[in-house]
């Protein structure tokens, strides 16, 4: 059996070395387990757990969480004023690439022939002058 901690740790190694960060228009933030720095700006990715069972096929949820920052007014006049208008086209894009990486075998992700992940829903949240793209995903081991 393996901890929580020991799933989001497959998760952020194979994260680390996939076309997510390797992209030309890869994050500009860093890849984090559980927390991000505080008052961050950049396009961090989060990995998050909801703990696993005990069960001898172990099973249970982590969030994957993409932040990109508000549009700025400045730059994008028509938007008004506010802060809080989201960056849609960033957000799609990076969306688009988590999904390609996390469905790279008909829908799932295979790590070895043990551990598999798969997305089962996908969201998009405000956090202050952020939004982030947040992934719950599915995950299931035989070790």
């Amino acid at each position: 059996m393996i901890t929580s901690s020991e799933a989001v740790d497959i998760l952020y190694l194979y994260l680390k070395g996939c076309e997510l960060f390797s992209d030309s228009k890869k994050p500009t933030g860093e890849l984090c387990k559980g927390d991000r720095k505080e008052n961050s700006k950049l396009e961090d990715v989060v990995i998050n757990t909801l703990g696993l069972n005990r069960n001898p096929v172990q099973s249970g949820f982590i969030y994957l969480n993409l932040y990109v920052k508000n549009l700025d007014p400045l730059r994008v006049p028509d938007i008004g004023n506010g802060k809080n208008m989201r960056d849609t086209a960033r957000l799609k894009y990076l969306s688009k690439l988590a999904q390609k990486v996390l469905e790279e075998d008909n829908g799932e992700l295979w790590i070895g022939q043990d551990v598999c992940f798969e997305i089962e829903s996908d969201t998009i949240e405000e956090d202050g002058d952020m939004h982030y793209a947040s992934f719950k995903i599915e995950f299931t081991t035989i070790k």
